[in-house]
């Protein structure tokens, strides 16, 4: 093995536990790890060499030099994404509202909260019921009176916001909209 002493040093190993209990890394630049290279082999395998260019550690495998450790750029990549991972997924709804919540491990959370029905109520009897629904779609629709019995109107599309109902007489109740 042709491991020059400036590169790389190991003290104190303890076989019995399988423990390095003193071990010296000598720092090299990546410069004088590329050049190292040129002079191990496959016999090498295991030489251990800290890049002070890259502030990461690299073994030679017998063949190349492997990273085996991370940046700091990496390490704090890696904490992102796990403190992202998301640990709780909340639906909470309203008659016409749902409201989807992320917990991420960190505890920080965002939401979304979307409106997929409407319920307008026509307190004053009209025979023309103009609807502001929002849904930003083109909904079905079910109509009721004040004694909750389903009343059959002509249904009028304005906008994928807007929609009219005509009546042949003017009545109350409400609209059912998703």
């Amino acid at each position: 093995m042709s491991v020059p002493t400036s590169v790389v040093h190991y003290h104190d190993i303890d076989l019995a536990t399988n423990k390095l209990i003193n071990a010296r890394i000598h720092p090299v630049t990546t410069a004088e790890r590329t050049a190292l290279a040129s002079s191990y082999n496959s016999g090498d395998e295991g030489v251990l060499v800290f890049d002070i260019n890259l502030d990461v550690f690299f073994v030679w495998d017998g063949n190349q030099w492997i990273q085996i450790s991370v940046t700091l750029t990496q390490l704090q990549q890696i904490q992102e994404a796990y403190n992202r991972s998301v640990m709780n997924i909340d639906v909470t709804q309203t008659t016409t509202q749902r409201t989807v919540t992320l917990t991420y491990r960190d505890n920080t959370t965002i939401f979304d909260s979307y409106k997929f029905s409407h319920i307008h109520v026509q307190d004053t009897p009209a025979s023309q019921w103009n609807i502001t629904h929002n849904l930003g779609k083109f909904p079905s629709v079910s109509v009721v009176d004040s004694a909750d019995q389903e009343v059959i109107g002509e249904v009028e599309h304005v906008s994928d916001t807007v929609l009219r109902v005509t009546f042949s007489a003017a009545f109350s109740g409400k609209v059912y909209i998703n």
